[in-house]
């Protein structure tokens, strides 16, 4: 049986594997676009709002996000 199980590691490494990591890195680099609102932390994948606020440019889900981070740094 050692002799199976390391064919079939050697299968996997070779074969399968590249295969798999390219489709999961496929969709990591995808997920690594994905801005994240500077209040909440929730991804922004629609519409962004945006706010300069002491020089910095801030982007948030939405205006509620933006007024309540405005309001604690202000």
């Amino acid at each position: 049986m050692e002799k199976f199980e390391e064919e079939r590691t050697v299968l996997e490494d070779e074969e399968d594997t590249s295969f798999l990591e390219e489709g999961f890195m496929k969709g990591y680099d995808d997920d690594e676009e994905v801005t994240e609102c500077a209040e909440c932390g929730t991804a922004i994948k629609g519409k962004a709002h945006h706010r300069v606020l002491e020089g910095d440019k801030h982007t948030f889900c939405s205006k509620d996000c933006a007024d309540e981070f405005e309001e604690s740094v202000g």
